[in-house]
């Protein structure tokens, strides 16, 4: 979970800040890890076994919290690629979160130190207020709140 929590968070902050462009995700683009990829003699791009497996966590996790309604999700068939932008209610839960304090640094800073159990307890937190904020705007929009 702790994983998920931080890997969420990367890329509402990286959809964020591109807000409105789509873009792409990776773990370059949400700032996890350098691309250290090459090409190989036929062309095509290799990457390590850690990259392909954090980026299809990555592609899992986006296509998710798009699936739940907080991103949306435009695929380009044509290049095998799909871009994303935080939806409406995802910009509505953000404007909802208390940013963590965690004192001086910047929470991507702190969420780079795997070791940094108080930067995963905020991420976690984070991701709970997030997550619940979302409920409550679909209660609302529903009409069954009290």
């Amino acid at each position: 979970m702790d994983l998920f929590n931080e890997v969420s968070l990367r890329i509402l902050s990286a959809l964020y800040a591109s807000f409105p462009a789509p873009i792409g995700l990776n773990p370059a683009v949400i700032g996890m890890l350098e691309d250290t990829s090459y090409q190989n003699e036929l062309g095509a791009m290799v990457h390590e076994e850690e990259w392909k497996n954090l980026d299809q966590f990555i592609k899992d996790t986006a296509r998710w919290l798009a699936n739940e309604g907080y991103l949306s999700h435009r695929q380009d068939h044509s290049r095998f690629w799909s871009t994303y932008t935080l939806s409406s209610m995802g910009l509505k839960c953000l404007k909802n979160v208390e940013q963590p304090n965690i004192g001086q640094s910047t929470f991507a800073e702190k969420l780079k130190d795997e070791g940094a159990t108080a930067a995963k307890a905020a991420a976690s937190k984070f991701m709970d207020q997030f997550l619940a904020a979302g409920a409550t705007i679909l209660i609302n929009a529903a009409g069954l709140s009290s």
